[in-house]
């Protein structure tokens, strides 16, 4: 059985991106244009705002930018 543990105001199947990974993230971006931002890790500026200001993401994208960075490191 999952537990769905989410930030209080969070939706099912969302949840907020790993502090390790968004602090990778601002290391390494390259820029925050829309076009920057899906070419290095596959998002729009609009859910890289809500990335880094810690707020919940849908669970997949959260997974695979975790993902992602995990592989850079």
């Amino acid at each position: 059985m999952e537990l769905n543990i989410a930030p209080p105001g969070a939706k099912a199947g969302m949840r907020p991106v790993d502090e390790r990974a968004v602090s990778l993230m601002k290391r390494e971006i390259a820029g925050q244009t829309d076009e920057v931002l899906m070419r290095q890790f596959g998002i729009s500026y609009n859910t890289w705002r809500k990335v880094r200001e810690g707020q919940p993401i849908r669970r997949s994208v959260a997974d695979r930018l975790e993902q992602r960075m995990a592989a850079f490191c």
